[in-house]
């Protein structure tokens, strides 16, 4: 009744040799699975990045408080737009006009500027800074402001208008 126990040894220490392959294999997998993981998501964050943003529908709500006459609202919403996106125009143009609204014209001014500089291709921003200083006798400027957003949007609704405006200011230079 002696049993060779020198085999039993060698099957173990297969089982744990598999074992080990095995497992080996297997954070190899799930390293690759992270991998290709990160890649594609990589992929959506740079898919996302190229698509415009659409400001119309991320100020929105602001808007809509403008609309209603929730000036304060208005203004709360879209302050933390341009802290959320300090480069974008339409931000810094929507904070304006709830400013402006709000009696509050040296801010708002300064805000459209700011939106000309940070996004010197939002029209819109070249509009209301334009409108403002004409309000403030600031012709020679205003009608270069004016000029530059017929420039950016020369198809505008507003162009008969813009071009009034312009010509207004050049009259009283």
């Amino acid at each position: 009744m002696n049993k060779d126990y020198s085999s039993m040894g060698k099957t173990n220490v297969g089982k744990h040799q598999c074992i080990g392959r095995w497992m080996q294999m297997a954070r190899r997998s799930v390293a690759l699975v992270l991998l290709a993981l990160v890649m594609f998501i990589g992929m959506l964050g740079t898919a996302s990045a190229d698509r415009p943003i659409d400001w119309e529908n991320k100020l929105e709500k602001g808007y809509y408080e403008l609309s209603i006459g929730n000036v304060d609202k208005a203004r709360e919403i879209f302050e933390s737009k341009v802290k959320k996106y300090p480069n974008s125009g339409a931000c810094h143009t929507a904070l304006g006009t709830a400013l402006k609204k709000k009696g509050k014209l040296t801010e708002a001014k300064a805000e459209f500027r700011r939106a000309t500089e940070v996004e010197p291709t939002y029209a819109d921003s070249f509009y209301e800074l334009g409108a403002m200083m004409e309000s403030d006798k600031e012709y020679l400027q205003a009608s270069q402001v004016f000029e530059k957003y017929l420039l950016l949007k020369p198809d505008s609704n507003r162009k008969a208008t813009v071009a009034d405006r312009i010509r207004f200011c050049k009259e009283h230079l």
